[in-house]
């Protein structure tokens, strides 16, 4: 069964030197890269532990979701600068003339015409019940998707889009 996530509005953007963007993984060429925390309106937020699955590390929390998306960003952005988490590389905005990382078909979702993958948002997509573990690995369907116009890349955006609107 499919459902809708729900969306909210703009969060606040942190700048962080780039020498801590480069130490959680990611390549950075300005002084600054701004990262998108979110907000603290999940249920686990302010425990200690980071439920944003668009990072990765040692302070994850165990049984990530999609719902916690931009929803701990007091724990995620703590563990982020003392380099205990980093933005996972399948969130990160492709650096300027390349390609999308669309990773692999490992999804039980995969090859079924439809892009399961939170990070791009498309046509039809509040029907769609985003896991974390579609999240890189429904790679032909979201780039068919993309190719075709009934998909767009969003990213590590803090509130993901859910549906799009084509005319």
């Amino acid at each position: 069964m499919k459902r809708l996530v729900l969306l909210t509005t703009a969060i606040s953007l942190v700048s962080l030197p780039a020498a801590a963007f480069s130490q959680a993984g990611g390549s950075a060429s300005p002084a600054t890269v701004s990262i998108d925390f979110g907000d603290d309106s999940g249920m686990y937020a302010t425990d200690g532990q980071c439920d944003d699955p668009r990072f990765e590390g040692a302070a994850m929390a165990p049984g990530l979701i999609t719902d916690n998306i931009g929803r701990d960003a007091s724990d995620c952005r703590t563990d982020f600068k003392q380099g205990r988490i980093r933005l996972s590389p399948l969130f990160a905005d492709p650096a300027d003339g390349k390609a999308i990382d669309y990773g692999d078909d490992k999804s039980d979702f995969a090859n079924d015409g439809e892009c399961d993958d939170i990070r791009f948002a498309s046509e039809g997509a509040a029907e769609t019940l985003y896991i974390v573990g579609d999240i890189g690995h429904d790679a032909t369907d979201c780039r068919s998707a993309v190719e075709e116009g009934r998909a767009k890349w969003q990213g590590g955006v803090a509130r993901p889009v859910q549906q799009l609107m084509f005319e």
